[in-house]
């Protein structure tokens, strides 16, 4: 191979290569994309159950990494944009789970409240 063969063929090599990488990264934007909507759900659905109130440093938490990710998004920064948007969906699912765990909780104290005062009632019936 004469030496304008070999530059031919690096040429169109790293046009090869370069069009693979554009290739692979407008690939992510859709993936970004979704993953920051899912995020978005996630955190939503965990303000939907009180989580602002509940478990206010973990919903703040993901609402901070739901912004990050936001913001590596509207940069063109997908791997960043997916990283950060994984990130608020499991902060935002587990705020929601620590409300949800906070409910059931009082409901459950109550619930026993409630047979106590029962119990008492029935021991004063007479027998």
């Amino acid at each position: 191979m004469d030496a304008w063969t070999r530059q031919s063929h690096l040429g169109i090599l790293c046009c090869i290569v370069l069009a693979a990488s554009a290739l692979g990264c407008a690939s992510r934007g859709p993936l970004a994309t979704a993953k920051v909507t899912q995020a978005e759900r996630a955190v939503d659905d965990a303000q939907q159950a009180g989580a602002a109130v509940s478990a206010p440093v973990d919903f703040r938490t993901a609402q901070e990494k739901l912004k990050a990710a936001r913001e590596a998004l509207a940069k063109g920064r997908h791997d960043r944009a997916i990283r950060s948007a994984e990130q608020a969906e499991i902060d935002g699912e587990y705020a929601r789970a620590v409300a949800a765990n906070q409910r059931v909780t009082a409901m459950s104290d109550e619930i026993s409240q409630y047979i106590n005062v029962l119990r008492q009632e029935l021991q004063r019936l007479p027998k």
